[in-house]
C-alpha cells in the first residue's frame, strides 16, 4: 500500500539495507492519499506528546499494543525525521503538529524526495489481487496476470476491504473493520436553524453507557459534529455500529460551570436579579451565540416571551436541563463526508507487537490502519503509521535483503 506506513516502512526499509530492491505496490495512480487529506489538508503529521503512556490514551483500540514502540519512535522521533530532511514544522496551542506551509502537499514531496533518493521503486496502478502464501515465500498476483516473489511481504493497505479479504484468505484473523470519527445526524431537526455556530468544551455522552467525550460541539445542516462529537464516535464505533446509528445522546452545553446544581443556582440568581427583563434581553452564559441561546429557549413553550420575574420553577429546571443534559436522538452516521478511519483489521493477538510480524507466517508483516488500532483526531493515526512502519521496516531489515512488496 502505498500510504503514509508503507511509505515509511519501506524508507526505514532501505535506509538500513541500501543494496535491496524495495518496491512500494499502490492500488491507484495516486499514493500518499490519507496524508493528502489530513488535518483538513494540512497534514497532522502528529500530536506533540512526549509521554508515550499519555498518548496511548489516546487511542480507543490498541494504545496499549503500541507503548512499547512509541519508546522507539514516538512523536518526538518522528519530529526530528521530518526536521532532518528539511520539513518545517510548527505546533498549534492543543498539541497538533503541521508544516509551517500548512499544506499537505509538503508532507508528500517529503516523502517522495526520500523514495527518490533511497532508490525506492513506487508502482502506481498495481493493486495486489491476491496473495499466495508458497513453501518459503510469497506470491503477489498483480493487474494484467503480472506476479511478484518476495520472502518478505508488508501489508499497509489501511482500512481496505479487499485487502483485510485477502489476508482473512490465508487465515489471518480480521476483526470487522467499522467507521470510526464521523459526525452524528440527529431526528431533531430544530437544531439545524443554527447550523454553523458552535460551542466550546462541551460534554456528549451516550446515556445508560460509560461513552463520554469532551470538546467543542459544532451544529451542521444534519446534526451534530465537532472534536467532542468526532471523539465519542471514535470511542463509541462498535456500540454505536451494533445499534445501527440509532441511539439517544445528550449534550452538556456547560461542563465548565460546575455541577447542574450550581447552573441552576445560577438561573435562580440570574432570575432574581434580572426579574423585570425579558429572558430573551440577554444570554445568562456567554459561550452561546444569540441565536443559539434564543433557540434553546424556544424550546420551552412559551419561555420566549416572559419576563424572569414570571418564569417558574418547573421552567428553570427545564432550562438548566436543556442547558445541562440537553436530550438528542442519533438516526445515523452522517455520511456528509467520508470516514477517514476505521477501527478492527487484523488481530494484534496475531502480531509479534515487537516487530509486526504475524505469528502464523514468518515473513508477513502488518503497519498502519490495516491493523487493529485507531485513534482520534489530532495527529494520532499518522503517528500509528509513522511508528509501525518505522517498526516493521527495521525488523524487515533484520530478517535478510528479499524484496519488500
Amino acid at each position: 500500500g502505498g500510504g503514509p506506513a508503507g511509505f515509511f516502512a519501506a524508507l526505514h526499509y532501505a535506509n538500513l539495507q541500501p543494496n535491496a530492491n524495495v518496491i512500494i505496490l499502490e492500488k491507484t495512480d495516486r499514493v500518499l492519499q490519507k496524508v493528502l487529506i489530513s488535518g483538513g489538508g494540512r497534514c497532522n503529521i502528529t500530536h506533540d506528546t512526549h509521554d508515550p503512556r499519555e498518548l496511548i490514551r489516546s487511542y480507543p483500540r490498541g494504545g496499549k499494543a503500541l507503548l512499547s514502540a512509541f519508546y522507539g519512535f514516538g512523536p518526538h522521533e518522528t519530529l526530528l525525521w521530518f526536521r532532518e530532511r528539511g520539513l518545517d514544522l510548527y505546533t498549534d496551542e492543543i498539541g497538533c503538529v503541521f508544516p509551517v506551509t500548512n499544506k499537505s502537499q509538503s508532507v508528500i514531496d517529503e516523502l517522495l524526495k526520500e523514495t527518490a533518493r533511497m532508490e525506492v521503486s513506487v508502482w502506481r496502478d498495481a493493486g495486489v489481487e491476491n496473495l499466495e502464501v508458497l513453501e518459503e515465500s510469497f506470491r503477489l498476483d498483480l493487474p494484467n496476470e503480472n506476479q511478484l516473489f518476495a520472502k518478505h511481504v508488508l501489508f499497509a493497505t489501511g482500512g481496505n476491504r479487499q485487502g483485510l479479504k485477502m489476508l482473512r484468505q490465508i487465515g489471518i484473523p480480521i476483526i470487522d473493520p467499522v467507521p470510526s470519527l464521523f459526525p452524528f445526524k440527529l431526528k431533531e431537526t430544530w437544531l439545524a436553524e443554527f447550523a454553523g455556530l458552535s460551542v466550546e468544551e462541551c460534554a456528549v455522552s451516550i446515556p445508560g453507557t460509560k461513552f463520554s467525550a469532551m470538546g467543542t460541539v459544532l451544529i451542521t445542516h444534519r446534526g451534530i459534529s465537532g472534536p467532542g462529537v468526532i471523539r465519542l464516535s471514535s470511542w463509541a464505533a462498535r456500540y454505536l455500529k451494533e445499534r445501527d446509528y440509532n441511539v439517544p445522546v445528550q449534550v452538556d452545553w456547560l461542563p465548565g460551570y460546575g455541577t447542574q446544581e450550581k447552573t441552576l443556582e445560577s438561573l435562580r440568581t440570574w432570575k432574581k436579579e434580572n426579574a423585570a427583563k425579558q429572558v430573551t434581553s440577554e444570554i445568562v452564559f456567554p459561550v452561546f451565540a444569540n441565536r443559539l441561546w434564543r433557540g434553546i429557549l424556544a424550546q420551552i413553550p412559551g419561555l420566549s416571551e416572559k419576563r424572569w420575574a414570571d418564569v417558574s420553577k418547573i421552567e428553570l429546571m427545564g432550562l438548566n436541563t436543556l442547558l445541562r443534559a440537553m436530550p438528542l436522538t442519533m438516526s445515523a452516521r452522517d455520511q456528509h463526508k467520508q470516514e477517514y478511519v476505521t477501527c478492527g483489521g487484523v488481530d494484534l493477538k496475531s502480531v509479534n507487537l515487537r516487530t509486526m510480524e504475524s505469528k502464523l507466517y514468518p515473513g508477513l508483516f502488518f503497519a498502519g490502519e490495516v491493523l487493529d488500532i485507531d485513534g482520534l483526531t489530532g495527529g494520532y493515526n499518522l503517528q500509528n503509521c509513522w511508528t509501525t512502519g518505522w517498526l516493521a521496516g527495521n525488523s524487515l531489515a533484520s530478517n535478510g535483503t528479499w524484496p519488500v512488496c
